[in-house]
């Protein structure tokens, strides 16, 4: 008999809300399903509690997984870098004039996720080699933002993340590579997104970054882009009447492609 393929469960921005995303990954034993990490695990937990740091780890030591970088993730990384005094992270200036730490912070960085990952050098060695993209079995490309910036570093999805890893690496790279992270909705344009799948030989595109106010994950384009950012962090909202969304905004499964 043929061995049949797990299902592939998506899970998209989790932001830090490591108890939700423990407590909804419970149904999906990881022995059952593959699971694939969108990225933005930090920015958004609950204060001084580094659910950033633990929902990676989460992530790390899931059975059957994978993961791409978030914005959020390389933002982290980039004021641990700072930090550290490293060239390169220390040149950035907001357009405000606010510090880089201080647009963190009010984006819900939280420094319990830094001296985390500050001090547990496998935690960071992970992130550091999470790739930007990847490309499913089925044709679906997977990545944090729903943005084409990717297909300027390279014509395929290894040369992407080949690029991506090198920047990593060098000092002060983490900047140029948060840079191509923070775009959204370019997919809005059919067109657009025809050109993009067809640069990277792909027939779908899952992403998270852009919030959603959908009870699952937000379709268009007849299901070639699906949208895992259902707002799940139940500490991210600025306002006391916004409420975060359903878990299977966020984390679900990730439906066939039609032949």
């Amino acid at each position: 008999m043929p061995v049949l393929s797990r299902p592939v469960l998506i899970v998209g921005d989790v932001q830090g809300d490591v108890d939700r995303l423990t407590d909804a990954l419970q149904q999906y034993p990881d022995d059952e399903v593959d699971t694939v990490f969108l990225g933005d695990f930090f920015q958004g937990g609950k204060p001084g509690a580094g659910g950033g740091a633990a929902a990676a780890r989460v992530a790390r030591t899931r059975r059957n997984s994978r993961a791409v970088l978030g914005n959020h993730d390389l933002f982290l990384l980039l004021v641990l870098e700072r930090a550290r005094g490293v060239a390169g992270a220390l040149e950035w200036q907001t357009r405000s004039g606010s510090s880089v730490e201080e647009l963190w912070l009010s984006r819900r960085g939280d420094w319990a996720d830094l001296r985390a990952v500050a001090d547990d050098p496998g935690l960071e060695a992970w992130l550091r080699d999470l790739p930007l993209m990847l490309l499913l079995d089925d044709g679906t490309l997977a990545q944090h933002t729903d943005d084409d910036r990717y297909a300027e570093v390279g014509r395929s999805v290894d040369a992407v993340n080949a690029h991506a890893r090198e920047l990593l690496r060098a000092p002060g790279g983490v900047l140029d590579a948060l840079r191509y992270t923070v775009g959204r909705h370019a997919f809005d344009d059919g067109a657009r997104l025809d050109r993009y799948l067809d640069h990277f030989g792909a027939r779908r595109l899952i992403h998270g970054h852009t919030p959603h106010h959908e009870d699952r994950p937000r379709a268009s384009h007849g299901g070639r882009v699906l949208g895992f950012d259902g707002r799940f962090s139940r500490f991210w909202a600025r306002d006391p009447d916004d409420s975060s969304g359903p878990v299977g905004a966020t984390i679900a499964l990730l439906p066939p492609l039609e032949a």
